[in-house]
């Protein structure tokens, strides 16, 4: 399946086609099927991206975080020449959505705020990038061959034997190993959250996305009662995921502004007040992600 292939209506409109993970399953076809739901996602929106959509561009991001998520879990079984070329050019990519999210995110946080004007007319530009490499031949190869490599890329034939053991595992299996693996490394990266500095608090924020994704996608493939506690750290790590989000957001605007050319800066005493309310803000934030990690971690 090709983005061309999809009419436009049916891009915008068409439901996520239903994954059916089941715990006898193949981790093989498994994969197929969450990346095949992850592609849909993107052609379904792009059209929507293209027109201004700030939702279409945001559920764009996630299936590809979710993508590169399902890639990881599968590692060695699915990593090959072919997926590392296409990642770098995923990075390209992505580079033009998260430009233009971040300054989405960032004008409807500065309402009324001096800012929102230059955020503005930074966003225009961003946009206008982000469109131009949507529309783009390289944008079309790298999705075409995305599909190509789902199908029949390189890891489907390799002769590698763990590599081809592990694909064949079934799905309860695997993924009730590899869930509790991940788990254990986001438990370790945690510790201390309050606090850490702005990098490794990103990297337990990138970690949180993984895990969650991971969790997300295993329905189905694990025995209902197995699945269960899975629930109760999901519920867990959305929360600390959307707290986490927050910290980034502040971070984020605040660099985007500092980068601008803001005409209209808000005055040494009303940038003094705003210092001081974004401190006590990340304190709190930062208390309330340290005790939600306390409990992903039990």
């Amino acid at each position: 399946m090709s983005l061309s292939t999809i009419p436009a209506k049916e891009r915008a409109a068409r439901p996520k086609r239903p994954r059916h993970l089941s715990q006898a399953m193949r981790c093989e076809t498994a994969f197929r099927l969450i990346l095949s739901e992850c592609l849909e996602e993107v052609a379904i929106n792009h059209d929507a991206v293209r027109a201004g959509d700030a939702a279409a561009l945001h559920h764009t991001r996630i299936a590809l975080t979710r993508l590169k998520a399902a890639i990881a879990f599968y590692g060695r079984m699915v990593a090959d020449t072919e997926w590392t070329r296409l990642k770098s050019e995923l990075k390209w990519l992505s580079s033009y959505l998260g430009a233009t999210r971040d300054l989405d995110v960032a004008i409807e946080n500065s309402k009324g705020s001096p800012e929102e004007r230059v955020l503005k007319a930074a966003h225009a530009d961003a946009f206008e990038q982000l469109s131009d490499a949507l529309e783009s031949e390289r944008y079309r190869l790298w999705f075409e061959a995305m599909w190509d490599w789902v199908g029949s890329g390189p890891w489907t034939a390799r002769q590698d034997r763990k590599a081809a053991e592990l694909r064949a595992v079934p799905v309860s299996v695997y993924h009730a190993h590899r869930l509790a693996r991940w788990h254990q490394k986001l438990r370790r990266k945690s510790r201390g959250l309050q606090g850490m500095g702005k990098n490794k608090r990103h990297d337990v924020r990138l970690a949180s996305k993984r895990l969650r994704y991971a969790i997300e996608f295993s329905e189905g493939g694990l025995p209902a009662e197995d699945y269960a506690p899975w629930r109760t750290v999901l519920k867990h790590l959305r929360k600390g995921q959307q707290i986490l989000g927050e910290l980034n957001d502040a971070d984020v605007r605040r660099a985007l502004v500092e980068r601008a050319d803001n005409p209209e800066p808000a005055g040494e005493h009303g940038d003094k007040k705003e210092k001081i309310h974004e401190r006590k803000r990340k304190s709190q934030l930062l208390r309330r992600a340290a005790a939600v990690y306390r409990r992903i971690a039990t």
